[in-house]
Parts: structure tokens; C-alpha cells; sequence
């Protein structure tokens, strides 16, 4: 029975780690022989029986059985692992403060039972390894950013907000860091923290009028395919409008706002459609903090919005002496500016950001749009979040399959493929490189790498660009192993055909200013592994602002009889042209 009951902690952990769903919990208390008992293996002092025997932990061990948790956090046979980031009971007494209770039995047991796996990794991570860490993924799926602290030694920050006093203590089945200052448990949704903060009524009204409430309050979707649970998260980024924001712009309320909105219409749509529009237009399908939104060295970056066919512009002050003034969105428009107090707010599926302008829906003139292959929530979802999107380039890279993400429409060439060194389409973390002195890194320090084969094709939707005309420039990565690629001593250097707007329903093919034939690897001006880039068209037209389908077919016979063949891209750039 105990050897059961400790395979479904193990498979539960597992789960909760690579972001798929199991039967039972993470920590499965119905499935504990031990309920209501206590569970002690007194091999070298696992976890739970170590902080039980320290003075300074005693409320924390309160709330492991408070929370039905002390028995799994106390499991240590083969292949069962934890590290649990332990308050001490002057944190936990500062928590209580922060929740506004006294005691721990003022706290829901759901809650607490949120706090203890918010606090617990499933693995056992060496002071070593965890200072080399800028995060890491705890049972409640969520990321823990680490910032070590360069002064005092053994000591850190997660999240902005626990403190980490001492590290890596040994346990039989794990480690334990011990926390001067306890973490709030994310349990609120985007949703949840515009509504908690008391004054934005307007815009909980107008998220409840279009339905976006019921949309952000989602967490996750599950879906039951061939007997087997598939949880796919939501990520959202909310642009909040508090009710003295619209107040200034002389909006008091919804009816206020409706009339508003109808007032600056010239195209003739129902007040229903110019509010869901305008909702839609606060909300971006990703979560990003305001610092992801730049673009570089100051350039204009513009960002796609819910609403469909509408974008708009951040730009970035480094030198503005306040920090509510460094981001400006629709800078050229009627602009706002983040509220930095009110703004980077962390909730379970994406971040909050306050403004100081109501920001109605406007379109922007052409600006520089980075389109990176890797930048979907559905890839988001099936990598693991320590290794998505990283802050700095890696030293070692990992990869992914990811072609079962909905944002690939992709077909292998009949032929096949002879590389297994990769998928039919992976998703990379991306070193930096030293080319002639120079360091490269990738966009996001990432690359998806197609291996489709001869006449495979793949299918993408790109961000809405601003209608006009762009030069296009592709971002690869070249390795020692392509080199046949680059001196076209095999195939014809990765020959691929580009096409944007091609109707795959109907068949119609785009128009021939739309499509080009490239081999980016032929351009490639080094033998020097590293990221390059190169132009693929000089210029395209598109006449409208939206998104618009873009299509890559492999015409390198090589694809599917060199073993080496691959396509590893990085992003485009589209840069306009006056």
C-alpha cells in the first residue's frame, strides 16, 4: 500500500513538472494510507521529520499538516526528490500580517496547501546548482524567479519578494533553503487583481459586457485525448484603466464610455462591437513584463492586440528620471504610460500593467516588427518554463519537440528525413556565439528547427503588421554540421520557397511579389558557427494592416537524404520602407 501511494507522489510530481496532467494530484491525500496519521521515515531525517526537529520551523511544519502535506514531503524512496523553501516562523508570523490574519486556521486549508507545493520543487537542487539559476518551476507549476545576491553570501531573492537566508541544507529526500520572508502563493488571475484592487469598475464592466471576464479568469483548458488528460495554459497581458483614469478623459462610467467610443467612430459599428474591440485592444495573448515590450536602443516596437487587425506602439525613455515616464505606448497617438507602481503585477496566467491614459484604439504609422518563430502561447505550453524565452543565453542547449503546437499547419515530404538528431520540428534554447570577436545571440535566445524533408511545407501566422511596405530580414543559426549547406556540396543550400497570403482552402496561390525562393545558408558569410542574417526580400507590400499566413515549402532534395539537413530560424525582421 505505502509503495503505491508513494508511486502516485512520484508520477504526480513528474507531472506537475513537464506541465501535463495526471489522475491524481500533485500531492494526493485521498490516495494517503496515512491520512490523518503521520508518516515517518527516519533515514538520515527526510524533509517534513528534519523541519519538525527545528525549533525555528515549527509554524511551517503547522501548516504541513494543517495541509494534509507532511506525509508526501516526507516520501524518500528511489526517484523521490524535493526542495522545499522553508519559512521560518518569524516569516511565516510577517506572512499572516501580509493575508490580514493572526493565526494559521484563519487561512483556508486550500490555501495553505497552495502556499506548502508553491514553496516545494520537484527535484533536489545543490547550492551549486541553484546559483546558477535565474528560475525554477515549483508543484504548482509556476516560475520562481532566483536573483542571488552578490554581496551576501548563500542569499537570494525568489520572486522579487522571499528571501532566501541560507541554502541547500540536506535532507534524506531533498534539500531545504531556508526563507527569512515567506512567498505569496499565486492563486489570483489577471481578472482577479483588477477586480481585488478596488477601483476600476469601469473596466470590470467592460470586461463582463464582452465576455473577457469568463476568457481571462481561465487558468487552463484540459482536454481528454485517447484516455489521457492534455492541460494547455492561458497567458494573458492586461492593460488596466483605473475609474480616475477614464474620469479624466471626462468617462465616468460604462454608458460614459460606450458614448465615447461611439463619439470617435468613423466607421460606423455598433457600440457593442467598439467596446468588445476596445477591450480587446488591453489585452495581448502572452504575458510580458513592460520591460519585454521594448525594442532596441530605443526603436519603436509595435505589438499585436486582441482585437482583431489592431496593434500598437512602445517606446522606451532609458534616460526618463522617473520611471513612470520611461515606457510610452501609441507615443505618435493619444498615448499612456505605464503606472510603474501598479504595473509588472504577477497573477496566475499573466501579468497587469496600470495606465495613465485610457488608451483608445488606434492605428499606428509602420514601425519595425520582430516576428520570432518561437513567440506562441502554444509553444510556451509545451516547453518547460525554466528553459522558454531565457533572459541570457545558455551554455548548454536543450530541445523540444513542439510540432504538435496549433500555431505549425506543417506536412513531411513524402520522402521523409534522415536527420534523428531532431524532430520534424523542435523547439532550441540558443547559445551565444564568437564570430570575429563579436558575440551573437538569438532573439529570445531560442530557434525552432524544422526537419520536414524534401517538398515538406509549414504553415504559420505572423504578427498584424501595419499596412505597407517592409523589407524582410531572416535570423538562422549555422552549425559546424551544415556546412554542405553553406558550400552547396550536397542539395542546393537549403533552397526554400517564402510565401505570404497563399489560400490553402482554395488552393489560389499567392501573388508573385508575395513569394520568393531563398538559401539563406548560402549567405551565410563565415565558416564560423553562429546566428546570422540576411535579406529575403527587398521589399513586400500588404495592403492591409492584419496578420497574414505565411507559408515555407523545403525544395532541397538534400532535406530528406543528408542526415545533417535542417532549418533552424530564429525570427524575421520587418523593417519599412518610406
Amino acid at each position: 500500500m505505502k509503495k503505491n501511494h508513494i508511486k502516485n507522489i512520484m508520477m504526480a510530481a513528474v507531472c506537475a513538472l513537464a506541465f501535463s496532467a495526471c489522475e491524481k494530484d500533485v500531492f494526493d491525500i485521498n490516495a494517503d494510507p496515512f491520512k490523518g496519521k503521520t508518516y515517518i521515515n527516519m533515514n538520515n531525517s527526510p524533509i517534513s521529520t528534519y523541519l519538525d526537529g527545528e525549533e525555528d520551523f515549527s509554524e511551517y511544519v503547522k501548516a504541513l499538516r494543517y495541509s494534509d502535506t507532511y506525509n508526501a514531503l516526507n516520501q524518500s524512496t528511489s526517484g523521490i526528490s524535493f526542495t522545499s523553501f522553508a519559512p521560518t516562523n518569524e516569516a511565516m508570523s510577517e506572512f499572516y500580517s501580509r493575508r490580514g490574519v493572526s493565526a494559521l486556521e484563519e487561512l483556508p486549508e486550500s490555501y495553505v496547501r497552495s502556499f506548502v507545493l508553491y514553496h516545494t520543487l520537484p527535484d533536489s537542487i545543490t547550492t551549486e546548482s541553484f546559483i546558477t539559476k535565474t528560475s525554477v518551476t515549483n508543484l504548482t507549476g509556476d516560475v520562481i524567479s532566483i536573483v542571488i545576491d552578490s554581496v551576501n553570501a548563500g542569499q537570494a531573492t525568489l520572486n522579487s519578494e522571499g528571501q532566501v537566508t541560507e541554502m541547500g541544507i540536506s535532507a534524506y529526500n531533498g534539500k531545504v533553503y531556508v526563507l527569512s520572508k515567506a512567498m505569496t502563493p499565486l492563486v489570483e488571475t489577471v481578472l482577479d487583481r483588477v477586480v481585488e484592487d478596488g477601483k476600476s469598475s469601469i473596466m470590470v464592466e467592460a470586461l463582463k459586457e464582452t465576455g473577457w471576464d469568463k476568457q481571462i479568469s481561465v487558468i487552463q483548458d484540459t482536454l481528454i485525448e485517447e484516455g489521457r488528460k492534455i492541460i494547455t495554459k492561458r497567458y494573458y497581458t492586461l492593460f488596466n484603466v483605473t475609474n480616475d483614469v477614464f474620469a479624466k478623459a471626462n468617462i465616468n462610467s460604462l454608458a460614459d464610455l460606450k458614448s465615447e467610443l461611439k463619439n470617435k467612430d468613423d466607421r460606423s459599428l455598433s457600440e457593442d462591437s467598439l467596446l468588445r474591440e476596445y477591450v480587446s485592444y488591453h489585452i495581448m495573448g502572452n504575458m510580458y513584463k513592460r520591460a519585454d515590450l521594448v525594442g532596441a536602443n530605443g526603436t519603436t516596437r509595435i505589438w499585436s492586440s486582441l482585437a482583431k487587425n489592431q496593434v500598437f506602439t512602445v517606446n522606451e525613455d532609458t534616460l526618463a528620471t522617473s520611471e513612470d515616464a520611461r515606457y510610452t505606448l501609441n507615443a505618435a497617438g493619444e498615448s499612456a504610460q505605464f503606472v510603474a507602481a501598479s504595473s509588472d503585477v504577477l497573477a496566475k496566467n499573466g501579468y497587469v500593467h496600470e495606465l495613465n491614459s485610457w488608451l483608445p484604439v488606434w492605428e499606428p504609422e509602420q514601425a519595425t516588427v520582430v516576428w520570432d518563430f518561437a513567440d506562441y502561447t502554444e509553444i510556451k505550453n509545451l516547453v518547460p518554463a525554466s528553459d522558454y524565452q531565457l533572459t541570457e543565453a545558455p551554455t548548454t542547449e536543450t530541445r523540444y519537440r513542439v510540432a504538435s503546437a496549433p500555431c505549425f499547419v506543417y506536412e513531411m515530404g513524402e520522402a521523409g528525413t534522415k536527420n534523428s538528431s531532431y524532430s520534424d520540428i523542435d523547439y532550441m534554447t540558443t547559445k551565444a556565439y564568437k564570430v570575429n570577436g563579436e558575440t551573437l545571440t538569438a532573439n529570445n535566445n531560442d530557434r525552432i528547427v524544422f526537419n520536414l524533408g524534401y517538398m515538406g511545407t509549414v504553415q504559420m501566422n505572423t504578427p498584424t503588421l501595419v499596412k505597407g511596405k517592409y523589407r524582410l530580414e531572416l535570423s538562422i543559426v549555422y552549425t559546424s554540421t551544415q556546412s554542405f549547406m553553406r558550400q552547396q556540396t550536397d542539395g542546393n543550400g537549403g533552397l526554400v520557397k517564402l510565401a505570404f497570403d497563399a489560400d490553402p482552402e482554395t488552393g489560389a496561390a499567392p501573388s508573385p511579389d508575395k513569394q520568393v525562393f531563398v538559401s539563406p545558408y548560402t549567405k551565410v558569410p563565415s565558416a564560423l558557427p553562429g546566428i546570422y542574417k540576411s535579406i529575403i526580400f527587398e521589399e513586400v507590400e500588404f495592403a492591409e494592416t492584419a496578420s497574414h499566413t505565411f507559408t515555407m515549402t523545403v525544395l532541397d532534395p538534400a532535406a530528406s537524404s543528408n542526415n545533417k539537413f535542417s532549418l533552424q530560424f530564429d525570427c524575421i525582421t520587418f523593417t519599412p520602407i518610406p
